[in-house]
């Protein structure tokens, strides 16, 4: 526990906050080896399969994942929260969480199936969707695993576990693509790749705490009754990331589909980054409710400023080299992405706002009033998309997400603006600084003519490291540490 007094209770802070950075450590380097797993993946599938391939691969996902989030009841987030305490059955509340995830995706795959058979969609959608549909049952599986080693610190076993499962699967697709294999095919590998993290995950958690899967109906009404203002969010908040790519699919052809998954998959890894990054911080928002410290304000106000400056310093560098670096990931034929990937860097810093705020509110016990933010998020995306794709289509897409971001981080952040503390507004101008001095740095080494993986490589750590001499984000990692 945090609280305490003496010298115990502080070296006891000072153990979980090394524990804490140790976590996040571990959690870190496993997320930067899976995203680039991940982008050697997307960039050989690509150039297999083109973007019209990649666009029926990207809406075969699109549809599992809209239909998974009508049966995710806030899964995570409760079962992490229900662990957490003190006086929390573990054994009992997982066991049981893990049976509903189960049963309650293959529901949602069967639905899909169903719905897909009453309409006139394309045949490669609907075999796609039969073929991933069950790896899509180990990916929920593993999203319910998350909760053991979040609970545990040892994130880095849940890093290991879906490290080995995106090998796997890029293994299957260089295989595939060499035999000129199609979307079919690649589906099925990314379904292997899902398989065998959910497998390892399990073997790891299990280790941790004792695993079985349990099929306890009062609990499972509990859990489902707990987490319905979390599955609300959930459920507007995968709105709002994938509505852009549905609409796509209905009114463009599968090639825009295409050109428009590559800035996307750059979106999905800068916004991970603070989801990640929340989901840690959560059992220590908990905590600091709890002690009554007052620890809570400062700890929120550090890990937002942190999630911005990485954000700024992210936005900065897509920005300026956004076509050298979607051609690199995806090849010539997706030149086009680049406009749609700034507008998407922008975006990802305002979802990762609304990523953190998201844990904090579960953690004050305010789930519902996240669910009213996002409704205001997910309306002012959904205009937006209607308005902006018929006509200007990845662009407006992209253009879309961003409206939806903007609205919903600033809903969030005025519905918690009594946590915050005052110096929030100083890390805020001092991560807005450090990116506006990486975008001029950037401009000015293009304009010499300096290669740009270069340019990247020598003024990144400069100005990163710069930041870090600056008094208020050294006081924001002590309080993240403390």
């Amino acid at each position: 526990m945090l609280a305490g007094t003496g010298g115990g209770s502080w070296g006891g802070s000072i153990s979980l906050g090394t524990k804490l950075l140790g976590n996040l450590g571990s959690a870190l380097v496993g997320r930067i080896a899976g995203a680039l797993i991940g982008v050697i993946t997307f960039s050989v599938l690509a150039r297999s399969i083109g973007a019209d391939g990649l666009g029926h691969y990207r809406t075969v996902l699109t549809m599992l994942l809209f239909t998974g989030v009508l049966f995710d009841f806030g899964l995570y987030s409760i079962t992490l929260r229900e662990i957490s305490r003190e006086s929390g059955d573990e054994p009992r509340i997982l066991g049981n969480a893990a049976a509903l995830r189960i049963f309650a995706t293959i529901c949602a795959v069967l639905f899909l199936l169903l719905v897909l058979l009453m309409t006139d969609y394309d045949a490669t959608v609907r075999y796609g969707v039969l073929i991933a549909g069950a790896g899509w049952i180990g990916y929920q599986l593993n999203d319910v695993l998350r909760a053991v080693f979040q609970l545990k610190l040892a994130k880095h076993r849940g890093a290991i576990a879906e490290t080995v499962g995106a090998l796997v699967a890029l293994l299957l697709v260089t295989r595939l693509a060499a035999l000129d294999a199609g979307t079919a095919a690649m589906l099925g590998a990314t379904a292997v790749g899902f398989i065998c993290t959910a497998g390892l995950a399990w073997y790891y958690a299990d280790r941790l705490v004792s695993l079985r899967l349990k099929v306890e109906l009062p609990v499972w009404r509990a859990l489902i009754v707990a987490g319905l203002p979390v599955a609300g969010s959930v459920l507007l908040l995968n709105v709002q990331l994938r509505i852009d790519v549905l609409l796509l699919s209905i009114i463009h052809d599968a090639k825009q589909v295409g050109l428009y998954d590559a800035p996307l998959k750059l979106y999905e890894l800068l916004f991970v980054i603070p989801y990640l990054f929340g989901g840690m911080m959560m059992p220590l928002f908990i905590r600091d409710r709890g002690d009554g410290s007052g620890s809570f304000g400062p700890r929120l106000s550090a890990a937002v400023s942190a999630s911005i400056i990485i954000s700024s310093l992210a936005f900065a560098v897509l920005f300026v080299h956004a076509e050298s670096i979607v051609t690199l990931l995806a090849g010539e034929e997706f030149a086009d992405s680049a406009t749609p990937l700034r507008i998407l860097a922008a975006a990802a810093l305002f979802a990762g706002i609304s990523a953190i705020l998201r844990f904090a509110a579960t953690a004050l016990h305010q789930p519902g009033k996240m669910l009213h933010v996002d409704i205001i998020g997910v309306s002012a995306a959904l205009l937006a998309h209607a308005i902006l794709i018929p006509p200007y289509g990845i662009v407006g897409a992209a253009l879309g997400k961003l409206c939806g971001d903007i609205v919903t981080s600033t809903a969030a952040i005025v519905m918690l603006r009594k946590q915050f503390t005052r110096a929030i507004f100083n890390s805020v101008l001092v991560a807005v600084a450090g990116g506006m001095a990486l975008f001029v740095a950037l401009s000015l080494a293009d304009y010499t003519g300096l290669h740009w993986m270069m340019a990247i490589t020598l003024c990144l750590p400069v100005i990163g490291g710069a930041l870090l001499l600056v008094p208020h984000v050294r006081r924001d990692l002590s309080y993240l540490a403390a």
